[in-house]
């Protein structure tokens, strides 16, 4: 799948190359990867393959180097310099009017980094390691060196045997209540008519995105049989992970793709072929899942009571739901008793585990509730910034997938980005509502960078 979908630009044998092309310049063109672009490649797969616990396949202690200081630490802000000290490479990516309100934000957490170090007199170096979430922001240029180099598609051939891996596992974690895999939280959940399950967070290794992206190369490639079985397995840890959100989030992310797909190719056979796909994605999760996974039947009772149990949650102000009201009271009372303009910052409560009752409502907040937790934590400015972020980008990505001519990887980050977006702002809008949260924009780092590419690729054509 990744290298099908990933560009492929190949030069014939027999043809000559211009006598003045460097050597960079011919591998590129022969769509060959140079050290480097694999090298950058391993690099931000070992961030992402040690912030997940290894799977543990190697001890965890292996991995820190002083207290909470990890080699994943000085991998992050070693290649952030690397990309930033050959930003030669990507000179219009990084330039791009795309990038724009990232690079603002990334100056405005690092301004709230330094006021909140002098604020609350807390260890200069310990909080900048404890605020590592915050520096994955910074990413984005890694990304974006790693799109430019041609390397994008390695880097997902090199996670998907670490997303089967952990997926399997996650399953087995889900089923039994047994931890097979580290830095995973468990939780035993009760549900109406008196059934329990047990609900996993973390470990799937991106699993949920090589899900989507079987569908979208389905959509616009091929579709291969023995891809159905690597998707019903991505998919089978979201459901037994019993968010109702990520539900509606999957859903809603197909359907895009396939309106999209519709639309754009003008084609009534395309969408019943579409329709067709899903409706067998759909027989061989419902076969794979009462033929393989064990109490099936128990399971599918507690699918419908959690959906129940959301409804009546809403209804009622109770639940999960009732939690995340109170929290944003709580949060929008704190910020209101601080600095309106640049909120409290980045308070040491972020990293340190909360003592009082009070703290911890703040902190679950901080947690839990997006809007809310930036409005408090960076004030009005950061709040006003972060609500551009969500509007430019979901114009522009309209914009781009309008003009996109090739469906390439690059574009199925963009409409998962539309996604995203989309879902943050209308239907996670009571606590969440921004795509940008408490840690900035680390989770859709990516997609931002891959948005970019697009729009710079497709602006001269089309005068965006």
């Amino acid at each position: 799948m990744v290298v099908r979908l990933a560009n492929n630009f190949r030069v014939s044998a027999g043809k000559k190359l211009p006598g003045k092309q460097s050597f960079s310049e011919i591998l590129e063109e022969r769509n060959y990867l140079t050290l480097n672009a694999k090298l950058l490649a391993w690099g931000i797969f070992l961030i992402f393959f040690i912030e997940n616990g290894t799977l543990g396949l190697i001890p965890k202690q292996f991995y820190f180097v002083y207290r909470n200081m990890r080699v994943s630490d000085f991998l992050l802000y070693g290649l952030t310099a690397y990309a930033l000290f050959n930003v030669k490479e990507f000179p219009r990516l990084y330039h791009s009017r795309a990038m724009l309100i990232p690079k603002i934000l990334l100056l405005y957490f690092l301004f709230q980094f330094v006021v909140s170090s002098m604020m609350y007199d807390y260890n200069f170096i310990e909080l900048f390691f404890r605020l590592k979430g915050i520096w994955m922001c910074f990413l984005i240029f890694p990304f974006l060196l790693l799109i430019k180099r041609r390397a994008l598609g390695y880097l997902i051939k090199i996670m998907l045997p670490v997303a089967i891996v952990s997926n399997l596992l996650y399953i087995l974690s889900a089923v039994t209540g047994i931890a097979f895999l580290p830095d995973i939280g468990i939780s035993e959940q009760n549900l109406p008519g008196g059934l329990k399950v047990f609900r996993v967070y973390g470990g799937t290794f991106y699993g949920e995105l090589f899900f989507l992206g079987f569908i979208y190369q389905w959509m616009t490639k091929r579709f291969r049989v023995y891809q159905l079985f690597l998707a019903i397995l991505f998919i089978i840890p979201h459901i037994l992970a019993f968010g109702r959100s990520a539900w509606v989030y999957f859903t809603l992310t197909i359907i895009i793709m396939l309106v999209w797909y519709s639309l754009k190719m003008k084609e009534f056979k395309l969408a019943i072929r579409q329709i067709v796909l899903m409706l067998v994605l759909i027989f061989g999760l419902f076969y794979s899942f009462t033929r393989f996974v064990p109490q099936s039947d128990y399971l599918f009772e507690a699918i419908e009571a959690r959906v129940e149990q959301g409804q009546e949650d809403i209804k009622y102000k109770e639940g999960t739901f009732g939690t995340r009201i109170a929290n944003i009271d709580a949060l929008l009372k704190l910020w209101q008793s601080s600095n309106i303009f640049i909120g409290i910052g980045m308070h040491p409560l972020w990293v340190v585990r909360p003592e009082t009752v009070e703290e911890n409502i703040y902190a679950w907040g901080f947690s839990d509730v997006g809007w809310a937790s930036v409005l408090t934590a960076y004030g009005l400015i950061g709040f006003i910034l972060a609500v551009l972020f969500q509007v430019y980008y979901f114009v522009i990505s309209l914009k781009v997938m309008k003009n996109a001519v090739y469906n390439d990887l690059l574009v199925f980050f963009v409409l998962v980005f539309i996604s995203r977006l989309f879902f943050d702002t209308v239907i996670n809008y009571s606590y969440s509502g921004l795509s940008v949260g408490l840690w900035g924009f680390w989770s859709i780092t990516f997609y931002i960078a891959a948005l970019v590419v697009k729009y710079e690729n497709i602006k001269e054509r089309y005068e965006l």
